[in-house]
């Protein structure tokens, strides 16, 4: 009942933001730009040069693509396919593309390769996933698969188009992290004690990160502007009042999200177990025996946490060395 009303205010507070909170801002028109699925029927030409140190295909070939997809559905077009080091498609017969399509009013229409055609491939490893966890958790990870949904529509439709339209990230991530916390973990879980603690212990956490952020954030002269993004990020506050000083801890904290639920979780649930095979058992010595398995736990999750953000930064690392 706690879950369905959460979820219920949840949808119905995005529909409301949506319709009236959003503010739009664009860096540059693209009403004529649009991108459509394709399949390659012929590759009529090719001026290409094999790359032996790269592996690439470098040049440029000319295609017979066929739209699969919009309202261009059915028509075959030509399309020259630039293969550059920076943007390599090596297209061959029969392969799915995805194409850019600049479709301006009073001008010839003029297409590029934009990517491989990818859908597929990503659909299915969603649905392996899926049916692993479903497989494995059985129930369970049915209700895991739903909070990670429910968690991703929050992230997506309330809380980036919020803090783009200038409401504060700090605030916007913590409501994210409450809300995801407690419909993930009841849905699991169900409504007990043992969810309602792991709940207040995930909030409680954030709130402790959200001091050290401050603090933290003062020592080091954190204000966002370092960002190879700043340039961008400084055009969409002076339209819609970004707060680009707080989207670190907005960013950080919907990373370690997941790292957050499980830890608390994992540590409720072991004094859970504690206290129902010795209910005589001291509230001191539950508290101790809390501190131990988060002692056990620090290490490996630390591990897991900083090597989450190394391997993310990891292209960053090697540009930071080619700059000595």
């Amino acid at each position: 009942g706690i879950v369905l009303a959460v979820i219920v205010l949840s949808v119905a507070a995005v529909i409301l933001f949506q319709l009236f909170g959003v503010k739009s801002y664009s860096r540059y028109s693209t009403d004529s730009l649009h991108y459509e699925q394709g399949k390659v029927v012929e590759v009529s030409s090719e001026n290409l040069e094999y790359d032996e140190e790269l592996g690439l295909y470098l040049g440029n070939q000319i295609l017979k693509v066929e739209i699969t997809g919009g309202e261009q559905k059915g028509e075959i077009i030509e399309v020259s396919n630039y293969l550059t080091k920076m943007h390599n498609v090596y297209a061959q017969n029969g392969m799915k593309l995805i194409i850019n399509a600049d479709t301006p009013k009073n001008a010839e229409p003029y297409y590029t390769v934009y990517n491989y055609d990818r859908n597929i491939p990503i659909l299915s490893c969603c649905i392996i996933l899926a049916a692993a966890i479903i497989c494995i958790g059985r129930g369970k990870g049915v209700k895991a698969i739903l909070g990670l949904g429910y968690s991703m529509f929050i992230i997506i439709y309330l809380v980036i188009p919020a803090v783009f339209s200038g409401y504060s990230p700090i605030w916007m991530s913590i409501l994210c992290a409450v809300l995801s916390t407690a419909v993930t973990l009841l849905l699991l879980n169900g409504q007990s004690k043992k969810t309602y603690a792991a709940i207040i212990a995930t909030t409680i956490g954030v709130l402790f990160a959200l001091l050290l952020f401050m603090l933290m954030s003062w020592m080091l002269h954190l204000n966002g502007f370092s960002s190879s993004e700043a340039e961008s990020l400084i055009l969409i506050h002076e339209s819609t009042g970004l707060k680009i000083k707080d989207l670190l801890f907005a960013g950080v904290l919907i990373s370690s999200l997941g790292a957050i639920m499980d830890v608390g979780m994992s540590i409720v649930s072991s004094l859970y177990e504690v206290q129902h095979h010795n209910p005589s058992i001291t509230a001191r010595q539950l508290f101790r025996s809390g501190i131990e398995i988060g002692k056990d736990m620090i290490g490996t999750m630390t591990n897991t946490l900083i090597l989450a953000f190394t391997g993310s930064a990891f292209i960053t690392l090697l540009v930071f060395i080619s700059y000595q």
